[in-house]
């Protein structure tokens, strides 16, 4: 038997009835290695020598649909994000082509906080003795200055001092004066010693007392020169120790206040500063001296700054942070935050060299996008990307591929998305 193979497109299958016989004169098929012309000269075969051969050819032909198929799916899916325009196109769009920027960015490291002021520049306000309020005109958010009265009390615990000062002070001066005369009755040893040593015993005493009683006096704000005159008075201000603004009132006319009732807070507009949280794992990161980006979004334009003050060196045990304690880098910049206030900062801990591409060449897709390179001439391929920091319109580029070298739309890459969806949708 003499097997011949050629290529055809045509299948041909000659018979002649021999008997139950078959006369194979010429087989030809479409299979994977192309077209081929299968002879069987002048053959005469069996059905059960035949049934393998068309078995045979039948599995070469299912096959080939397939493989062709898929062949032409990958095809597509390979090119659905290439583009190639006409040199008309490629004229109106004026694309901008090159390379990659390079672009020095600055490292940092996220950190929250609030606007705050040192203690000296808080105050909660209380009175020293039990009274009632007579008065007051002070309320919440009011800007108040060091002396300034904040309410008057009422008290008759402050009259009682002040009797008890003018009686001590009295009783001093008689002592005084006892004390004069027990010394010169010793000079003249006419008096006995012990008199005089009792006499300077309650002259010490009585100056202690006066002594006490004028500080307590002073505390509360008298000034002790009409009380030593004989003048009592029933009433005493409540004084604002500080230059600032009322944050909370806790009173009301006719209340009975004591000692450990805060009447008042009152927060210092002076040296205002940032409290920030950094977490554990940006620690080693901040150093003395590096500079604070403030990105609170209701300040956004004021371009507001401070400088890192201190470091804390202990890590909270809940949040897993320690405490940054950063200044303010101008008096402008106090005057636009509110003691309070919180913010949203960038620390800048560096810099770095980075690719970069204008927001022209980019197509954003939620945290990544595309970009478009230049494969040929006029045929230009989408290229997945991710995004890294963005500084003065450019953004900092992570390709998923390498592109060697190939030249990069920087301008008009919406034009050619444009395009390619417009032909997708065809």
């Amino acid at each position: 038997m003499k097997i011949v193979i050629r290529k055809s497109p045509v299948v041909s299958i000659f018979t002649d009835d021999m008997g139950g016989k078959l006369l194979m004169k010429r087989i030809t098929t479409k299979g994977r290695y192309g077209n081929s012309k299968l002879y069987l000269e002048n053959q005469t075969l069996s059905w059960i020598q035949v049934l393998p051969i068309f078995l045979l050819f039948s599995l070469l032909i299912s096959c080939s649909a397939p493989k062709k198929q898929e062949k032409a799916i990958e095809q597509k899916k390979e090119t659905a994000d290439i583009i190639t325009l006409t040199n008309e196109q490629i004229k109106n769009a004026n694309l901008v082509l090159g390379g990659f920027d390079k672009t020095t960015l600055s490292e940092d490291v996220k950190a929250n906080g609030i606007v705050d002021v040192p203690p000296m520049n808080m105050a909660s306000v209380s009175v020293l003795i039990n009274g009632f309020v007579k008065s007051t005109k002070s309320l919440p958010g009011s800007f108040v200055r060091k002396g300034e009265v904040l309410a008057v009390i009422n008290s008759m615990d402050y009259v009682q001092m002040q009797q008890d000062y003018l009686q001590t002070l009295s009783k001093l001066k008689f002592s005084s004066q006892e004390l004069d005369r027990q010394t010169v009755l010793s000079q003249e040893d006419v008096g006995a010693k012990k008199k005089l040593q009792q006499a300077d015993s309650e002259v010490s005493f009585a100056k202690a007392q006066v002594k006490g009683l004028e500080i307590k006096l002073q505390m509360i704000g008298n000034q002790l020169n009409k009380l030593k005159n004989g003048q009592i008075t029933s009433t005493f201000n409540v004084l604002s120790p500080i230059e600032g603004y009322i944050k909370s009132t806790n009173l009301a006319i006719g209340k009975n206040v004591v000692p450990t009732d805060i009447l008042f807070e009152i927060t210092g507009n002076a040296h205002k500063h940032l409290e920030l949280k950094v977490f554990e794992k940006d620690i080693t990161k901040i150093n003395i001296g590096q500079q604070i980006i403030i990105e609170n979004p209701k300040i956004l334009n004021a371009n507001l700054t401070a400088t890192v003050f201190l470091v804390g060196k202990n890590v909270d045990a809940e949040t897993k942070s320690i405490n940054i304690h950063a200044h303010l880098n101008s008096e402008k910049t106090e005057g636009k935050l509110t003691v309070g206030q919180y913010v949203n900062t960038r620390i800048l801990t560096g810099n770095r060299i980075a690719k970069t591409l204008p927001e022209s060449a980019i197509l954003r897709r939620d945290d990544g996008g595309f970009i478009f390179v230049q494969i040929k001439e006029n045929t230009f391929q989408q290229i997945p990307i991710k995004l890294g920091l963005s500084v003065g319109g450019n953004v900092e580029v992570f390709l998923e591929k390498d592109i060697n070298f190939l030249q990069i739309v920087k301008s008009g890459a919406s034009i050619l998305q444009a395009v390619l969806s417009g032909g997708e949708k065809e």
